[in-house]
Parts: C-alpha cells; sequence; structure tokens
C-alpha cells in the first residue's frame, strides 16, 4: 500500500517543471531531501545540481572546534591563543573543500577571531584588530565574511547571537544582550536591566534598544526585571525565534525572541512527573530536526548520572516529551575518578548527541536509537578549554557577506 501510494506521488510530480520543484524541495528538511534523490535518477541529478544544491537544506556535515589556552607569557596581558579544526561526520570518498582552520580570517594581520556561535551554514565571531572591537559573520562553505561594528558600549557582560534562515531571507540578524555586572557596575545602567539591540546585515546598522521599544503582555510583561538571562547554555534558532534560557523566582524559562529582537513567547521548561527526577537539571538547549530539545542530568548516583533528551513535541501547547535515557557509565565507562564532560550538541538531521569528556579530551557520538557509543575524535592539544560550532553547507554566495577570500 506505501508503496504504491509513494510510486503514484513520485509519478505526479514529475510533471512538474524543474523550478517549482526545486522550489518545493527547498522547503523540505534537508533529511527528507538526501531520502528524495533514492527516487529516481531524475530526481537524484536535480537534487545534486550545483546551481540547485544553493537553494536547498543541506544535512550536518560536522563540527567545527574551537580550542584555546592561555600561555604563561600571556597571562599578564590577558591574551588567549585559538586554534580550530574540523570533525567530519560524514563518511566520504573526496574530503571536502572547506579551510577547516579559517585560515581566511585568521591569516588576516591583526585579528584575533573567538568562535561565538553558528546558524544554519553561517558563523559568528567575535574580533578584535588592534584597538577596535566586533564581530565577523562568515559562510566557510563559499569562504565569504563579513565585519559588523561593535554596538556602542562593551561594558557589562555581552552575549551576541546569530540569527538566519535562507528559506526567508538571504540577510542575517545579530541580537546582542548586554546585561549589567554585578563585579563591575555600569554607571549608565541599574542592575536590573537588560539592553537588546540588533543588527540587520539589510539595513547595516544597530538598532536602538529594542526592550524601550516593546510593550510586553502577559507572561512576558516585565521579562527584562523579573528574569536572568543564563548564557552558559547554547541559543537554540527553531521556527524563525531565538531561544535562550532565562532564571526567575519561580525556576527556569525559555525566552523565545524574534530576529528583530522583540521577545514572542516565554516557554515553561519542562516539569518532571517522576518524584525521583524533580532535582535534575538542564544541561544542554538545542535545535535538532526542526524542534527544540533539552538535555537533563539527574545527579541522585554520584557515581552514575541519569541523562534525558527531551523533545518540545507541541510548540503551542508546550508537551515536552521524553526521547532518550542514557547513565553516563553507559557512555563514558568506568574510570578511576568521576567524569567531567559537557553536552557539546545535537546533530541537526537524527537523533545523536555529542558530548565532550574533559578527562580524555574524546568527542564521543551517542546514537539514541541505536543506543550506540563511539568516539569520533580525541583532542591531543586540548589544554584550556573547547568551543564547537555545527556545521551546515550553505552553497550560496550571499550578497550580506561583502568580503570574499
Amino acid at each position: 500500500m506505501e508503496a504504491g501510494y509513494f510510486k503514484m506521488s513520485a509519478g505526479a510530480v514529475t510533471v512538474l517543471p524543474d523550478d517549482p520543484l526545486v522550489e518545493i524541495l527547498s522547503r523540505v528538511p534537508a533529511k527528507s531531501v538526501c531520502r528524495f534523490k533514492c527516487v529516481s535518477k531524475a530526481w537524484c541529478d536535480l537534487i545534486a545540481d550545483p546551481d540547485n544544491r544553493k537553494k536547498l537544506r543541506q544535512p550536518m556535515q560536522g563540527l567545527f572546534v574551537q580550542t584555546s589556552e592561555v600561555s604563561d607569557s600571556e597571562v599578564d596581558n590577558g591574551c588567549i591563543s585559538f586554534s580550530y579544526s574540523f570533525t567530519d561526520l560524514t563518511v566520504r570518498s573526496v574530503p571536502l573543500d572547506i579551510d577547516t582552520c579559517f585560515s581566511f580570517l585568521t591569516e588576516m594581520t591583526g585579528i584575533a577571531a573567538f568562535m561565538l556561535h553558528s546558524c544554519n551554514g553561517l558563523i559568528l565571531f567575535r574580533q578584535h584588530q588592534e584597538s577596535s572591537e566586533g564581530y565577523i559573520v562568515c559562510n566557510p562553505t563559499t569562504r565569504q565574511w563579513s565585519a559588523v561594528p561593535a554596538c556602542g558600549s562593551c561594558e557589562g557582560i555581552i552575549h551576541t547571537y546569530l540569527a538566519f534562515d535562507p528559506a526567508v531571507s538571504s540577510h542575517f540578524h545579530l541580537v546582542q544582550f548586554q546585561m549589567p555586572d554585578v563585579h563591575f557596575p555600569m554607571p549608565c545602567m541599574h542592575e536590573d536591566v537588560v539592553l537588546l539591540h540588533v543588527y540587520s546585515s539589510e539595513t547595516g546598522t544597530w538598532s536602538q534598544n529594542q526592550i524601550d521599544e516593546q510593550k510586553e503582555q502577559g507572561q512576558l510583561e516585565g521579562w527584562h526585571h523579573q528574569f536572568t538571562l543564563d548564557a552558559v547554555y547554547q541559543c537554540a534558532f527553531v521556527n524563525s525565534f531565538l531561544h535562550l534560557i532565562v532564571w526567575g523566582s519561580d525556576g527556569k524559562h525559555i525566552l523565545a525572541v524574534d530576529v528583530q529582537g522583540k521577545a514572542r513567547r516565554m516557554i515553561t521548561m519542562l516539569r518532571m512527573a517522576d518524584e525521583s527526577q524533580r532535582h535534575s537539571i538542564t544541561c544542554y538547549l538545542g535545535q535538532s530536526q526542526g524542534h527544540l530539545h533539552c538535555v537533563t542530568i539527574d545527579s541522585a548516583d554520584k557515581n552514575n548520572d541519569k541523562l534525558s533528551t527531551w523533545v518540545l513535541q507541541d510548540y503551542d501547547t508546550q508537551e515536552w516529551v521524553l526521547k532518550s535515557t542514557v547513565n553516563s557509565l553507559d557512555v563514558f565507562g568506568e574510570t578511576r575518578v568521576t567524569p567531567e564532560y559537557q553536552v557539546v550538541d545535537i546533530h541537526q538531521d537524527c537523533n545523536v548527541l555529542f558530548f565532550l569528556q574533559q578527562l580524555t579530551c574524546e568527542l564521543i557520538a551517542y546514537n539514541m536509537d541505536r543506543k550506540e557509543v563511539s568516539v569520533i575524535a580525541t583532542f591531543k592539544d586540548y589544554k584550556f578549554r573547547g568551543d564547537f560550532a555545527c556545521y551546515v553547507p550553505y552553497f550560496s554566495e550571499s550578497p550580506a557577506l561583502t568580503n570574499k577570500h
């Protein structure tokens, strides 16, 4: 029955001209596009065509890894050295044609770039050049990049995130939260004030403080006075909104902000039905297969953490569904000391979690469907800390990225 329906569907769409068919496929998840290559040779050729490839969503290919360390000679002046590498997640006969070390950025005289965030094929760096600071947004696939000036004063604590959806626009936005540092008070800010500015690559300018322009109602009313941004967790870009974890008097919530910097929704964090998990903590927030995911740790057994992966199955009803549970012993094995680890990412297209084991400097993949654990990389030069950014190829040359190597 299913095979017959599939045949009929495939035969029905073959009468469509290439252009509208590619337009339809451009709105389909990357995992489905890959499967559609098997429909027929004509479909495979259509999807593989270099011009069409620029318009279609691509599957996640790997992880960029940034390692950093402070040498003894650099401690006094606070300088940090960065190095970059790439972990390929696919089996291929021909290596990827990308500059995995970002030499087209780092070889520019006087620039020190720190990787902050990635979104749908673009990567955001914080950059320092001589006496000026700002940002760089680059596309590692096309080696295009664009410099973005800093937004006004750099006082306080600043967290900046990249928002980019090629299905909506070829332009990107930077959403910047600026908060006072309790250790170094800002004379121009009260201690509970959050400033929120947005950069648009289309206009080339930063906006005024967006919080002053907003008229929130309901649960969002006065959120910037009642909640504190928890930047320990990654930001997830889902449904054209940036999602960030914030702290309130009643616990953690997820704040959804649009690319104009307007707060759109406050999502309640999952509530554990099982009494034994009431003390679980959230250690990761991310996006996979078009849905918001979070990972919680239950440390009731100090020698064996319980790791649970949850998915926000229904965005409107805020229904969290348990997808997978695994014990830390099953992931890292038995060690002489309690392993220190972090969840660094989730695969964009399938149910795979990535962990960094701090003791062994190993990058570990856990397949939730097959319940398989594999070490996919070991970082020999890992000395200070590591940051990760997923790589999803974006083949189109963007007018928003004005420089090319």
